[in-house]
């Protein structure tokens, strides 16, 4: 009977550490949703992860599914970001910066006659701020056609966006967002828009948050309307 018991208690024990250490590697990873839909590219919706590797460091993977139908043929072949990178965080907290090497797959930059698995390299750094009163964030990317047929392009992607928090769930500021060809097989190279406005941005206790920008389309080349809008949510999962 004593051996029983000491039996049970040994594998309750084991059972418990088992489900400590597995609630430990669980806590090491974050995943979340972020839809997006402004004015000039259309709609998508990215997927974010993380896995943390050692104290303020992370690996970062993202997927970014776009539903635009000019950006494929019809709604076929439509553009997809597949990508990794490493998180680095400040001691403080405060700061956060993300490389990342991604890959595009379709026919966006390539402009063939169907999908292309790895048409682009997508080289970019995403980086934030957030303090007890500010808040930053920017972003830079670089699309660059490897598979092009004859009429491919790259395209630059960049945005800053500084902002002052009234509270913990209340936050506005000002925002840019840059699009433009940075090389072209035929011709001169366009920006494709130019936003320049400001933001609104609600943050909840369970750490969903809304922004909502808006404002003219400063860009010469005007392809796209004088105004512009971009909504966009972060969800964790």
């Amino acid at each position: 009977m004593k051996k029983s018991i000491l039996l049970l208690i040994i594998v309750s024990i084991s059972f418990i550490s088992y489900a400590q250490e597995e609630k430990n590697k669980e806590s090491k990873t974050t995943f979340a949703m972020m839809p997006i839909h402004n004015s000039g590219a259309g709609f998508n919706n990215v997927f974010l992860g993380t896995y943390e590797l050692k104290p303020r460091t992370n690996l970062t993977f993202y997927s970014v599914f776009w539903v635009n139908p000019s950006f494929g043929n019809q709604g076929k072949d439509l553009f997809l970001e597949t990508g990794v990178g490493l998180g680095f965080a400040s001691k403080n907290g405060k700061l956060y910066v993300n490389p990342s090497i991604g890959f595009g797959h379709g026919k966006l930059l390539s402009n063939t006659a169907g999908t292309k698995i790895a048409e682009s390299f997508i080289p970019s750094v995403l980086a934030f701020y957030n303090s007890g009163k500010f808040e930053f964030e920017t972003y830079h990317a670089y699309y660059m056609s490897m598979r092009g047929e004859g009429n491919s392009q790259d395209l630059m992607l960049n945005w800053v966006i500084p902002g002052y928090k009234v509270s913990k769930h209340f936050s506005f500021g000002a925002f840019y967002e840059h699009l433009g060809q940075a090389r072209v097989d035929n011709g001169d190279t366009k920006t494709l828009y130019q936003f320049l406005g400001g933001y609104v941005k609600a943050t909840l206790n369970n750490g969903v948050w809304f922004r909502f920008a808006a404002g003219p389309n400063v860009s010469n080349d005007m392809l796209n309307a004088d105004e512009f809008y971009k909504i966009q949510a972060f969800i964790p999962l």
